[in-house]
């Protein structure tokens, strides 16, 4: 059974409630996972350090690290550690998931944006690219409960067992999510038909539709294939195939359901330093404004050197 048993929270030690941390806790007791809470503070800049000095440093390193002590004892039922980290958020956390094995990472998005034009903030986004593990990003939602609307967006490709590995892990994550609790759970495949906006110009009416319905066929069988080996455990779960590009059908299927969350991949381009994230799933996020947890392929190298 797919289950996690270390679980890394960024939280802000100062702010007043921890949403992300509440949604770590409460999966890390179905799972019987540790949790580790941090925060990071970054190092003092050279242009700052006659404003900083070595004493107010310290002072900040006390309360951030008393915060951190207090918000762990308050955690019941679950085992807990904290610390403190330093350096570039997005990096120092890469790191502590590189050096100790978590399972997955859990912060509330946003967090560095000023205002909100983005969902995503540039460490949200950094996580993202880099972080080998599992991200989950918590919306607003997350102050309110677990949630209740999930959504496993996927891709049935037959001919590419890296992708049908993502795919199966994507699942498996949403399924373990499903568990905690009345959730209920959608898969949905967005598919097209390749080279249709070049060929309606190009075939008969009766053609293209002909040519859309073996399309439609295809991915559908595509997605039975894939969801065989589940099935047993889908017989609550909705699974959808919408024709469309995959932006457009997650970001509409979301507001018009009033999707929590929404677990995906990040299937990505091999690049010097790893995987890049790709297009597609950069477009998917830049559409949503709720929670994601965005899965990485097992292949996957962070660019982030272990220290």
């Amino acid at each position: 059974m797919f289950t996690l048993t270390s679980i890394l929270v960024d939280i802000d030690a100062v702010a007043t409630d921890h949403p992300a941390l509440d949604q770590a806790v409460g999966l890390a007791a179905h799972c019987a996972a540790h949790v580790k809470i941090v925060d990071v503070l970054p190092w003092v800049p050279p242009n700052a350090r006659h404003f900083v000095t070595a004493a107010l440093e310290a002072e900040l390193v006390d309360h951030r690290q008393t915060r951190l002590k207090l918000i762990a004892e308050s955690v019941k039922d679950v085992p807990v550690t904290a610390a403190l980290l330093r350096g570039r958020p997005g990096t120092a956390l890469t790191q502590e998931v590189l050096r100790a094995g978590h399972d997955l990472l859990v912060r509330s998005h946003g967090r560095d944006l000023a205002t909100s034009p983005r969902p995503f903030g540039a460490i949200d986004m950094e996580l993202l690219r880099q972080c080998p593990c599992p991200v989950w990003l918590v919306g607003h939602h997350g102050s309110q409960g677990r949630p209740w609307r999930i959504l496993a967006a996927i891709h049935p490709n037959p001919s590419d067992t890296t992708e049908q590995r993502l795919n199966a892990t994507i699942l498996e994550f949403a399924l373990m999510l499903k568990a905690l609790g009345g959730a209920e759970l959608t898969v949905l495949q967005a598919w097209s038909a390749f080279g249709a906006a070049l060929l309606r110009s190009r075939m008969s009416p009766e053609e293209f539709v002909e040519f859309l319905e073996a399309a439609r066929r295809d991915a559908e069988q595509a997605m039975s294939a894939f969801a065989g080996p589940f099935r047993d455990r889908l017989t609550d779960v909705t699974v959808e195939s919408v024709q469309g590009e995959p932006e457009e059908v997650i970001a509409q299927f979301v507001e018009s359901h009033g999707i929590d969350l929404v677990v995906m991949g990040t299937v990505a381009r091999t690049g010097i330093g790893g995987l890049l994230m790709g297009n597609t799933a950069e477009r998917v996020l830049q559409r949503l404004r709720g929670s994601v947890l965005a899965i990485k392929p097992l292949e996957f190298e962070s660019p982030v050197a272990r220290t």
